[in-house]
């Protein structure tokens, strides 16, 4: 199972992030509004049709804030899906010691939660609806 996408569900009371991370079986994912530049101009949800899901992982409740390819003015969905860019990074923050966390379209489910795991943040697994036939 490999990431396809990275959604920011938005911000709780307390000022703290809330994304889904988006993965599949397969890499193959045919959408239009994915070949849009910049993404950020795109007025319809960039997410992946249900058709294209298999799993979803909430990353609830953490300080960490991503930039993501759905808000970029520069890049579209597409050039994370070709690797020009990722799908998901960690705003630069010079006063951590730690390295900088980017998530890239592909990658495996056991390399999201490795990396995850060493800011000892974990995904809790969200039930999605049955596939439409």
């Amino acid at each position: 199972m490999v990431l396809i996408y990275v959604n920011e569900i938005g911000t709780d009371y307390k000022g703290q992030k809330q994304y889904e991370f988006i993965f599949s079986e397969s890499t193959e994912i045919d959408m239009d509004e994915w070949f849009d530049v910049p993404a950020s101009s795109t007025i319809s949800s960039k997410s992946p049709s249900i058709e294209y899901i298999d799993q979803v992982g909430l990353l609830q409740d953490t300080d960490i804030v991503f930039e993501l390819i759905q808000n970029s003015d520069y890049f579209g969905v597409i050039d994370a899906v070709d690797g020009i860019i990722a799908l998901a990074w960690e705003k630069s923050n010079f006063d951590l010691d730690d390295e900088r966390l980017f998530f890239r379209f592909g990658e495996s489910y056991e390399n999201v939660l490795k990396k995850l795991k060493q800011r000892e943040i974990t995904l809790s697994k969200k039930e999605i609806n049955s596939k439409l036939s």
